[in-house]
């Protein structure tokens, strides 16, 4: 949440419920009275009851003037490069930030190189992200996070699992392409509001357009796309790789990858047969079973029941 010194807001910390005594917290920073602010709104505080937070839960916040760190973490951001930002927030002690680029390169400093070296491995286990979690060191308490660029979900087969996945994806916040060689599915009035691509895979795309970010779901059930698109995938940083079809079409698709040159390590990438156990065998069902397991593995999360964790 940002607020400018002529008192425009942008963006909330919890959709409304305490956003205007955070507001106040912010003006009391802004105007000098303190470097920082780490407040918080808990369900003990009587402070949650006027906040709006009686249903439980809590609120950890920091506040803090805007410095040269956090352009260039916008800059990176406004790229669509993952980024990693890292702050203190020990409450006795001065905030400091440490940037972590795709391109290896690092910005600010924790104040130790030592501990930058050791919070730097955490942030590469993170990456690319989307992540953010507190971290405990021996020299004290920090926030990482690291920003990955907005999802893309690339669909190979305008098949009518395609429309559905295309449409719920859009709804997700999700840039999606759908692509086919087949002029009769891949028409617009199936797909509106997506981009398309006409033609075989590896005419249409190249491996480096899927970057960290992307999804790649493999629809066609025709060995003769499968396999490009297949390829292509597997030599992409793309997070995700999901493959339509039973287990003998899987397994007849990884022995022809492997003639191809594939090893095990390399096909281990493949989600296939594709999606979450969810049931339900039609196409809006089996597209909603697909993007559910994409934001799962995005998230590094199994998608098991929430009750049961």
């Amino acid at each position: 949440m940002l607020i400018t010194a002529e008192g425009d807001v942008a963006g909330s910390v919890s959709s409304g419920c305490v956003d205007g005594d955070v507001i106040a917290e912010m003006e009391f920073v802004l105007q000098g009275r303190e470097a920082i602010r780490r407040p918080n709104f808990g369900i003990t505080d009587e402070q949650a009851w006027s906040a709006g937070l009686a249903c439980g839960g809590a609120i950890d916040l920091l506040i803090e003037r805007w410095t040269p760190l956090h352009e260039r973490l916008m800059a990176e951001v406004e790229a669509r490069r993952p980024v990693a930002f890292v702050s203190r927030i020990d409450a006795d002690k001065p905030p400091v930030h440490l940037l972590h680029t795709v391109d290896g390169a690092t910005h600010g400093t924790l104040g130790d190189p030592d501990l930058d070296g050791e919070v730097l491995m955490d942030v590469a286990a993170a990456w690319p992200g989307p992540y953010a979690q507190k971290h405990s060191y021996p020299q004290g308490e920090f926030f990482i996070e690291v920003i990955a660029p907005p999802p893309t979900l690339i669909i190979f087969g305008a098949t009518d699992i395609a429309v559905s996945l295309a449409a719920l994806a859009r709804v997700l916040g999700f840039e999606v392409i759908v692509s086919d060689a087949r002029r009769t599915f891949l028409r617009e009035e199936r797909f509106p509001d997506v981009g398309t691509r006409f033609g075989w895979p590896q005419d249409v795309f190249k491996s480096p357009d899927f970057g960290v970010s992307t999804a790649v779901v493999v629809l066609f059930h025709d060995s003769k796309f499968d396999i490009p698109a297949l390829k292509l995938a597997l030599r992409s940083d793309a997070f995700y790789i999901g493959f339509l079809g039973s287990r003998k079409t899987q397994a007849d698709r990884r022995a022809s990858l492997v003639e191809a040159g594939f090893d095990e390590q390399e096909l281990a990438r493949i989600h296939g047969p594709v999606g979450l156990d969810i049931g339900g065998k039609e196409p809006a069902l089996i597209a909603l079973s697909i993007l559910a397991e994409v934001v799962a593995v995005r998230h590094r999360r199994e998608g098991g029941i929430m009750s049961r964790r």
